[in-house]
């Protein structure tokens, strides 16, 4: 047992002190401080890269970083991998390469645990979310009448399908099994758009891509990927991610820190991202490279806090034009919103919250949108057999956050009322639980396979508790 200290997360927007932390080495370490703490609260820790309260526990805090193992399997001509859960994303790809291999989906960022990522719904653009993939998950757990512990292998119907993402919820994940698919290579190019309409066309030849409409001067700039034939790197790929690191995910962040965090000039991050950014990406350069390379961006390297909204494909275009309007509204005291902006705040019953955020934060961060599609799932943002789904990004650097917070909360209560959106579990979270109700009709089903794993509750905390009537 690790000395009781503070854990703060990525975010810094969250801290606590467990009375008790702990990084077993093994499954028999698990399950004995399972069973010492039988009748406590226990939660487990991962990378940290998460802004909701899912890690939060005054009590039992688990680091599972020992369990990093990745262990490659052939079943017949099947190809699968079984990865310990507190294996970063980054090693399992590494290691995967090395046999010339990878997984079906990869996220944004590489540096979350494969079961931190899976558990609150982790996902890339054009795939399912990683957790859509899951094979099998092993669980650390309490059986029915929650006086036994135990590991179990859970592998079909609707327990594995509440383990795939469970927030925690249904036990100590210990390790998962996913399928492999052969390395591949990325076709990638950079189109800027006048429309999300436009951007949506692109979408039909590069099924990959994702887009971004860039504040201030409201243009979408889509990054066009589709997968290449395996002839290895092209287009000076090598040069193409070093500037891509340096000029963005270096060069730009540290510009945007600059403007918000230090200068605290509304004015030039509008004239930033009207003049100035635009010219930092090549249009015409056409790259392809390894997937685990082209799908995957440095955006753990500056500390920031995120809200993401989930919408459906029939309400995307609808929901980008409400997004801009809100933004500018909330930038700009002289701002006129469309009329059909005013009609859905009027339906939504949101005119008088509306005027609390009027002029009063600058958003200084490329909105990003990433399809995903529906996944195989109990609760993760993209679950259920409907179309496909949008995620679209807020990102702040600007602290303290009290002005952010207010615009998250009328995006999340009038994206919630006009597009049934869901938030990201791992992101901030204002949804509430009869929100939540609304949005996952499974739910019910979520909750009885919690109890069956956990029937005295001690993986909950007050989040997941508060969040899903637990």
């Amino acid at each position: 047992m690790d000395q009781a200290k503070i854990v703060q997360n990525f975010g810094r927007n969250l801290s606590f002190k467990p009375l008790h932390i702990y990084s077993p080495i093994n499954k028999d370490e698990l399950i004995d401080i399972l069973e010492e703490h039988k009748s406590g609260k226990i939660r487990v820790v991962a990378s940290k890269h998460s802004w909701s309260a899912l890690i939060e526990t005054k009590d039992v805090l688990i680091d599972m970083s020992h369990f990093d193992y990745v262990k490659i399997q052939k079943n017949n001509l099947q190809t699968s991998v079984i990865v310990g859960a507190g294996c970063k994303v980054e090693r399992l790809l590494k290691e995967l390469n090395r046999k010339g291999l990878t997984i079906p989906s990869v996220g944004l960022i590489d540096q979350q645990t494969i079961a931190g990522a899976t558990s609150t719904g982790t996902h890339g653009s054009g795939k399912h979310s990683l957790s859509h993939y899951i094979e099998s998950v092993q669980l650390a757990c309490f059986d029915e009448s929650g006086d036994s512990t135990q590991i179990v292998n859970i592998s079909e119907g609707e327990d594995l399908q509440a383990a795939r993402c469970s927030l925690g919820c249904l036990g100590v994940v210990v390790e998962l099994t996913l399928p492999c698919i052969p390395q591949y290579f990325i076709q990638e190019k950079s189109t800027f758009c006048e429309t999300i309409e436009q951007v949506l066309v692109l979408e039909k030849k590069a099924p990959l891509q994702q887009f971004f409409l860039m504040p201030h001067s409201w243009k979408f700039f889509a990054q066009e990927r589709l997968v290449a034939p395996n002839l290895g790197r092209r287009g000076f790929a090598s040069i193409y991610r070093i500037y891509w690191f340096l000029v963005i995910d270096l060069g730009m962040h540290l510009v945007m820190k600059a403007l918000v965090s230090i200068l605290k000039s509304r004015r030039l991050v509008r004239i930033f991202f009207r003049s100035i950014v635009p010219s930092l990406v090549f249009s015409n350069w056409v790259v392809i490279d390894r997937s685990d390379r082209a799908l995957v961006m440095k955006h753990e390297l500056f500390r920031h806090l995120e809200l993401e909204a989930f919408v459906v494909r029939s309400h995307v275009i609808e929901a980008a034009s409400f997004v801009k309007d809100i933004l500018q509204y909330a930038d700009d005291d002289n701002h006129q919103l469309s009329d059909s902006t005013n009609e859905k705040i009027k339906k939504a019953q949101l005119t008088e919250s509306l005027s609390s955020i009027k002029g009063r934060f600058t958003h200084h961060y490329p909105i990003c949108f990433r399809r995903v599609l529906a996944d195989d799932t109990l609760i993760s943002m993209a679950s259920g057999e409907s179309e496909d789904w949008y995620a679209i990004s807020f990102i702040t650097y600007l602290e303290p956050r009290d002005e952010f917070f207010a615009l998250a909360t009328f995006l999340s209560n009038s994206m919630f009322e006009l597009f049934e959106a869901r938030i990201h579990w791992g992101k901030w979270f204002p949804q509430t639980s009869k929100q939540v109700n609304k949005l996952y009709p499974k739910i019910d089903t979520f909750r009885n396979v919690c109890s069956k794993y956990d029937p005295n509750g001690v993986f909950r905390n007050n989040f997941v508790e508060d969040k899903l009537d637990l």
